[in-house]
């Protein structure tokens, strides 16, 4: 698993041990929308290539979490890039505010 920190809205490969110390300190939030009393749409940079092809890392994610609980929607939407990351995380919440 390759390993990344952001500079800016840009992303930048890294070892593990660099990636840790950055995460841990780091303001990892695109974006953080309540669409309803109890429900929050979370789009974070995760720094961890969760895809399959390393030409194109997917760094950022968006989920659907409710008050106390972690995840609930089983769907994870993930994107390579902030501008990406950005765009998706307005279409989920327009769909959860049935726009």
């Amino acid at each position: 698993m390759s390993h990344y920190v952001r500079d800016g809205h840009e992303s930048r490969r890294t070892d593990p041990v660099t990636w840790h110390e950055w995460v841990i300190s780091a303001d990892r939030v695109v974006a953080r929308t309540q669409v309803s009393a109890d429900l929050v749409v979370s789009t974070v940079f995760v720094g961890l290539d969760m895809g399959c092809d390393p030409s194109s890392p997917l760094l950022f994610e968006t989920e659907l979490m409710k008050a106390g609980v972690s995840s609930v929607d089983a769907r994870r939407v993930r994107y390579s890039t902030w501008a990406e990351a950005e765009v998706g995380h307005e279409e989920i919440v327009r769909e959860y505010r049935g726009f």
